[in-house]
């Protein structure tokens, strides 16, 4: 029995996907990395408490996820399909109502300590 050599195109082409997936996980790594450090840091220094996480990352992904859905809903509607796109409209509600509840108990919270609004 005799095993054939791929063809050189396909050789190259998984060569080319296998370098395009570690170089994404090195990506990732680094960033995950470069994280890790800055908050090292900010514990070396003592400012850890004051480097609150800022929600405007949900606020950014809810108005993606609303904007995505409405439009492929939109886009169903008018190839006459069933409605698509409700599911990821109502996830991206749900995280801008996250961002308001999370901003306003923030707010609630800077007012009772006596610290002036961000």
């Amino acid at each position: 029995m005799q095993f054939a050599l791929p063809p050189v195109t396909d050789l190259v082409a998984f060569g080319f996907l296998a370098l395009v997936v570690l170089a994404t996980i090195g990506f990732f790594a680094a960033v995950l990395y470069a994280e890790h450090r800055k908050t090292m840091a900010l514990i070396e220094t003592g400012q850890y408490a004051d480097a609150r996480d800022d929600p405007t990352w949900v606020l950014a992904a809810g108005l993606l996820l609303v904007a995505i859905g409405v439009g492929q809903a939109v886009e169903a509607l008018a190839a006459g399909a069933p409605l698509e796109g409700l599911t990821v409209a109502l996830v991206g509600v749900a995280a801008l109502a996250y961002y308001g509840i999370q901003r306003r108990s923030r707010t609630d919270a800077d007012r009772s300590r006596g610290q002036p609004e961000r």
